[in-house]
């Protein structure tokens, strides 16, 4: 026995995992197969116990049950709406008959990446199930959008709890309706799916009662070794943040330095994952002197930490240091959350007239959280009361493994379902994947920061009309005459253009937009030696996103550069580089190597 409870696997005989080409299994090995089956669904009974306890959350239940209901009031008051739906229904399975009788092919199933091995279409049985799934899921989707007087809110939370539902049924999930993993099965003799339920148990563990699926080799990438390597210093260490200063590498800089407030989701290496896409590194090559905030994971210490603290210890101390030493305006960037908090900041200092700050960029930053996109699908009194109970549960903090879980949600297909078939169905080990790393590497956050950024942010928009307070005073981005640049990006999820966008009213000064190719992550991270993506620019801001795109104009590669000749028109002279400071620690600090787990381990002492 091994110690999840199960045989370990025995080694086949020498040549007989797999045959020659073109010559059946045998009779002894179909025999050792059927052995080695009756051997996994041993191991298979103790996963479904454990799975037995790691059922979805109490609020992702609640939302989908609250979700389907209304649904199904909907076409309850309105037989004659369902009854349209069935024929729908009937109507598009029919012409999936009459399309594999014809012998057409499917674009819509040839294009999805879960059916894109030649199996699925070589095999009239798997052809068929992949396209009937493709119909019956895309039928589904529509009884939301078409249901009978429901909001647009009750429609898209229906919508994206279907995807939810559907995402999981796809018969690429379960090895009797994969014929990749089938495949798998018989050409090792079960030792695909022997070790596949091994990392499932694995996973198990790792989760603590919930399944915790594995994206990346979590032992290749270590912060300050392959990630997060760009040479610098910390210059400044207090209970919230470290401030690391990149070290130069051009003779002069730009006197104002830039200053970039990451979210504290995650961490902040996102910005500086390689040599080869680091915007950090990138930067300073451009001459300018960076800095980069570090926010500490919430544990005992900051679990109780606000806006305000995140303000005081975060914003303005980094500032405060950034300020004092280059004598100069002061460039501050923030990305997504970052980028609301130095609104906020930005707002407070043109307040008490304070002209520190040179400029401010908001890197897929939402500002208006009217149109936040499906984050907001999970956000009403009923979700952030369970989720206070949940922070209750969790002694004072937002436990990173629930926002892991909800993030992955957003994109099931590509976060949690590809790797169901990849580990669990072909038994493959975790692949390296530096943004899968990071994507894993989650941070703790403080209670009572995280419940005011749902209601006051999300639930109530209040930093767009100006009922949003901090430091005892209600924060009008209107009085903001900072210079600011606004970069969104087309396909972000998690920061919504059309959302993005409406922050370019809200600033009355001098404004600049840009749009980025591609999402929250590859929109922001897209270094020009890629010769990636593309960007749009406009010299007006009508009202709505989509006037603007009306308007502007498509040029290929990254926006980087348009951002840096902006930065540097608001920088000013060249001067030397700042001189290191004496006895600081070495980039990139201790608050990003600290894990969950080391944070549960020092609270449990």
């Amino acid at each position: 026995m091994n110690e999840r409870g199960g045989k370990p696997p025995e080694k086949p005989p020498e040549g007989a995992a797999t045959p020659p080409p073109g010559e059946d299994f045998s009779e002894v090995s179909f025999q050792r197969l059927g052995a080695r089956i009756a051997d996994l669904s041993r191991e298979l009974s103790e996963i479904t116990r454990l799975a037995g306890t790691a059922a979805p959350r109490k609020l992702e239940l609640e939302a989908a049950s609250s979700a389907f209901k209304s649904l199904t009031e909907a076409y309850a008051a309105k037989p004659e709406s369902f009854n349209e739906a069935q024929l729908d229904l009937f109507s598009r399975q029919t012409a999936t008959l009459q399309e594999m009788s014809a012998g057409m092919p499917s674009l819509v199933a040839d294009a999805d990446p879960r059916f894109a091995d030649p199996a699925w279409r070589d095999n009239p049985f798997f052809d068929f199930m992949r396209r009937t799934f493709l119909a019956s899921s895309q039928w589904a989707e529509n009884l939301a959008w078409n249901a009978p007087e429901l909001s647009e809110t009750e429609r898209r939370r229906a919508a994206f709890f279907i995807r939810q539902a559907t995402a999981a049924m796809a018969p690429s999930n379960m090895l009797l309706g994969n014929p990749k993993a089938l495949k798998a099965l018989f050409e090792s003799d079960g030792q695909s799916i022997q070790k596949g339920f091994t990392q499932l148990q694995d996973d198990f563990n790792t989760g603590r009662g919930r399944l915790s699926v594995t994206q990346s080799d979590a032992t290749a990438f270590e912060p300050g070794r392959n990630v997060a390597i760009t040479p610098g210093e910390v210059v400044l260490t207090n209970p919230l943040i470290e401030l690391l200063r990149y070290t130069p590498t051009t003779k002069t800089v730009h006197a104002s330095p830039v200053l970039i407030f990451p979210p504290w989701i995650n961490k902040y290496y996102v910005l500086d994952l390689t040599p080869a896409n680091s915007l950090v590194a990138w930067l300073r090559d451009q001459g300018f002197t960076v800095y980069m905030v570090s926010w500490r994971s919430a544990d005992d210490v900051t679990k109780d930490f606000g806006w305000d603290d995140y303000l005081k210890l975060g914003g303005r101390a980094a500032l405060d240091w950034v300020a004092a030493k280059h004598k100069a305006p002061v460039n501050v960037a923030g990305y997504c959350v970052g980028g609301a908090l130095a609104s906020i900041l930005a707002a407070r200092l043109s307040d008490e007239n304070d002209d520190r700050m040179g400029s401010l960029t908001l890197l897929a930053a939402q500002t208006d959280f009217s149109e936040p996109g499906d984050l907001g699908l999970f956000i009403d009194d009923n979700s952030i009361g369970g989720i206070e109970q949940m922070i209750a549960d969790a002694g004072g903090v937002m436990p990173g493994e629930a926002m892991r879980d909800a993030f992955n949600l957003l994109r099931p297909e590509d976060l949690i379902w590809r790797y169901v078939e990849d580990r669990y169905l072909l038994g493959h080990e975790a692949k390296p994947f530096d943004l899968l790393y990071w994507n894993s590497d989650q941070t703790n956050l403080p209670g009572p920061l995280h419940v005011s950024s749902l209601r006051r942010l999300y639930l109530e928009n209040a930093l767009a009309t100006g009922a949003f307070e901090a430091e005892g005073a209600k924060i009008s981005l209107q009085r903001v005459r900072t210079p600011t640049f606004i970069h969104a990006a087309r396909k972000d999820h998690i920061s919504p253009f059309a959302s993005v966008y409406k922050g370019v009213k809200l600033f009355p000064g001098d404004v600049t937009f840009v749009l980025a190719d591609s999402g929250h992550i590859a929109g922001v991270v897209n270094p020009p030696a890629a010769n990636k993506y593309r960007y749009w620019i406009s010299d007006i801001l009508p009202p709505s996103s989509d006037g603007w795109m009306a308007y502007a104009k498509e040029h290929p590669g990254s926006w980087w550069p348009l951002w840096a000749d902006w930065l540097k028109s608001r920088s000013g002279a060249e001067v030397a580089p700042p001189k290191p400071v004496k006895g600081a620690a070495a980039a990139p600090g201790s608050y990003v190597r600290e894990t969950l787990d080391s944070i549960r381990a020092k609270r449990a002492i």
